[in-house]
């Protein structure tokens, strides 16, 4: 008759198989005390976190971590973050700074939705708009962007869209043609005085164009490009008629504020005869006219320049 097994097995084999088995049910019996059989019926939404979209897919395991089930986060930051042993994805590096809780912007709960798929909840959000629309966490200032450091709420008044802007010139006193290009933003009209001047250097006001104040320092010619009742004020209809002479002929440039105080240069416009036109009384021109008495009458002499020969003054005569 054959030994049995256990008699043949050597004393010191035998007492550590004991061993394992008392320690298997020992084992047993501490994880089922700790962890409690799930019945067949079951409802996670008792726990009071729903199993919902993704987290319908996952296994037990992957949030109940070492099969503890007490004490396991309801809020996703609970799960979603980097301090913790449960398996969920984590916050990017390059998330937006923020501390609320993922579910304020992120709804993964429905069903084939990622964490891609945000809707940004800007409510009360006013200021340092700049720390997430930096072009690295969000959308930030397009290459066409008005050059500027100012923080975006400073001419951004709506979180719902980038329309709407009210630029805010509080403290810009230069460097208009940066943006006022026509390009950016509205700059210099066709019909607009010829200058190659910075738009300060006669605009006054950030608030209207109207509020202008025409800087002649530094203009000693040209004139008549802008000062041709188009563009500017130019001769009225009462002026002296010198056609093809040059403003700069007669008014000094510091007369370019008001035309007022001109003197009559007969050199430079060239006139040697028919000084009548402007010399003759009841003129329209205020100037000196032809003198009553003795002096000829125009049928005897009818034109100045006849007698006087000379422009500067009404002397010396030369009488036939």
């Amino acid at each position: 008759m054959k030994p049995s097994s256990l008699e043949s097995t050597p004393p010191f084999a035998l007492i550590a198989l004991i061993f394992l088995m008392f320690l298997g049910l020992y084992s047993g019996v501490s994880m089922a005390a700790e962890r409690p059989a799930t019945p067949k019926d079951f409802e996670h939404l008792n726990t009071g976190f729903p199993l919902r979209g993704a987290h319908e897919r996952l296994t037990c395991e992957q949030c109940h971590v070492r099969g503890i089930f007490k004490g396991t986060p309801r809020r996703c930051m609970g799960c979603h973050q980097l301090s913790t042993d449960i398996e969920a994805s984590k916050k990017s590096p390059n998330h937006i700074p923020t501390t609320e809780d993922c579910d304020i912007c992120h709804n993964d709960f429905l069903p084939e939705v990622s964490w891609q798929l945000v809707n940004m909840n800007h409510a009360g959000i006013v200021n340092n708009c700049g720390s997430c629309h930096n072009n690295v966490f969000a959308p930030g200032k397009p290459p066409n962007h008005i050059p500027t450091h100012l923080p975006c709420e400073t001419c951004h008044h709506s979180t719902a869209g980038w329309a709407g802007v009210r630029f805010d010139h509080i403290g810009v006193t230069g460097g208009c043609g940066q943006c006022h290009n026509n390009i950016t933003v509205a700059g210099k009209p066709p019909n607009h005085i010829p200058t190659s001047h910075s738009c300060e250097t006669c605009h006054i006001s950030t608030v209207s164009w109207s509020a202008v104040r025409m800087n002649h320092e530094g203009i000693a010619s040209g004139c008549v490009r802008c000062h041709n009742n188009t563009l500017a004020v130019g001769q009225p209809r009462n002026h002296i008629p010198v056609p093809a002479t040059p403003c700069e002929t007669c008014h000094s440039p510091t007369q370019f504020q008001t035309f007022a105080g001109a003197r009559m240069d007969h050199t430079g416009a060239n006139i040697t005869h028919n000084c009548q036109r402007c010399h003759e009384a009841g003129n329209i021109y205020g100037i000196t006219s032809r003198p009553g008495g003795t002096h000829p009458r125009p049928n005897v002499a009818p034109d100045c320049s006849q007698c006087h020969l000379n422009t500067q003054s009404f002397l010396p005569v030369f009488s036939r």
